[in-house]
């Protein structure tokens, strides 16, 4: 190829990358220069000597500061986030969800540290920023600092408590304190050697809370192994059929149930009882029947003032009660989550 045909194939693909060349990135929009430099020729030399004229300093310092101050206000970056969120790559909208839960703690972050908090990259940290017009994790410091120079309300304030509602948020609070200080008592310690010790673990649950139990038998399932959701109305308890060589009291029953409690829950409570299987209730302030059968009772309350009696504390006892599993064999869990993870990714789920 002639000099000068690689003098304009190398001018033509300059020029367009400065057309489509990003602000953010540092480079001016502009036309590249109808001749080469002086003292250029259409080597690889040239190449790179065409490359500075473009790219030097003294033309990037004609931008606009992006890097010096924002372009936006705290409100708007807020506001151009919570927009954006459906339309996000799940990785962004993930991160640009944690941001939005967490506005008053951000200042304390740095890309780095905020990536690990959420599980993704230091990179879509950065692209999130950029694609609202926030260079860098500098500039979402610099409009923090902004913010509150101003004297402008914390970030929680900028959404408040429903007055009807204040009474229950308070009841609620109460709730997931009473089941936390239940943890040091001794019906905690004995289910929680119960769940981790015991060869076969059985899970059932009633009415309104038989998803809830559904989903804590897929939970634990993740800690250890032999968990089985236990249907009685489905299975009519074939699950309980005696194995030649099964060990009396290595079995363990978890009955999850609330106010007005199912006919059958009691039942089952006492046929465990009575062929040697351990028994844990997880239930409400009202079970007055569990105390008598069961080897363990974890007690949520659930009174806080809304239409129906609230599940906060179940769940959140049932959440608890998988973590102190998964302390008890914690190499165990760790292999049973990479491999849950690897078969989900397999089957492409996620």
């Amino acid at each position: 190829m002639a000099s000068a045909d690689v003098a304009a194939e190398v001018r033509a693909v300059f020029r367009d990358f400065c057309m489509v060349a990003s602000p953010h990135s540092g480079f001016c929009r502009k036309s590249v220069p109808p001749a080469w430099p002086s003292g250029c020729c259409s080597d690889n030399i040239s190449v790179k000597c065409y490359f500075s004229f473009i790219l030097r300093p003294e033309k990037r310092s004609e931008m606009p500061g992006f890097a010096s101050y924002p372009q936006l206000s705290f409100d708007e970056f807020v506001e151009a986030l919570e927009q954006a969120v459906p339309s996000l790559p799940r990785q962004e909208a993930k991160l640009a969800q944690f941001v939005l839960l967490n506005l008053n703690t951000l200042g304390l972050e740095t890309g780095k540290s905020l990536a690990a908090r959420v599980g993704v990259s230091e990179v879509t940290v950065g692209r999130l920023l950029r694609r609202l017009g926030c260079n860098g994790m500098k500039e979402l410091k610099e409009l923090l600092r902004q913010q509150y120079t101003v004297a402008s309300p914390a970030p929680e304030a900028r959404q408040g408590v429903h007055r009807a509602l204040e009474q229950v948020m308070e009841a609620e609070i109460g709730v997931v304190t009473a089941v936390f200080q239940q943890t040091t008592g001794a019906d905690w310690e004995r289910a929680g050697s119960l769940l981790s010790q015991s060869e076969r673990i059985f899970i059932t649950g009633f009415q309104s809370v038989r998803g809830i139990a559904e989903d804590f038998a897929r939970r634990l399932s993740l800690a250890r192994g032999n968990v089985s959701y236990l249907s009685p109305h489905d299975g009519m308890l074939a699950e309980w059929a005696r194995i030649e060589g099964t060990t009396p009291g290595s079995d363990c029953l978890v009955l999850v149930d609330v106010v007005p409690y199912a006919r059958e829950a009691i039942e089952v409570a006492r046929l465990a009882r009575e062929e040697e299987r351990a028994c844990i209730v997880v239930s409400d302030e009202y079970c007055h029947w569990s105390r008598g059968i069961a080897d363990a009772v974890i007690y949520a309350p659930s009174r806080t003032g809304l239409f129906l009696e609230s599940t906060v504390g179940i769940s959140l006892a049932l959440s608890l009660l998988v973590d102190a599993v998964a302390a008890a064999h914690p190499e165990e869990s760790r292999e049973r989550l990479l491999q849950w993870k690897a078969h989900a990714k397999r089957l492409r789920i996620f």
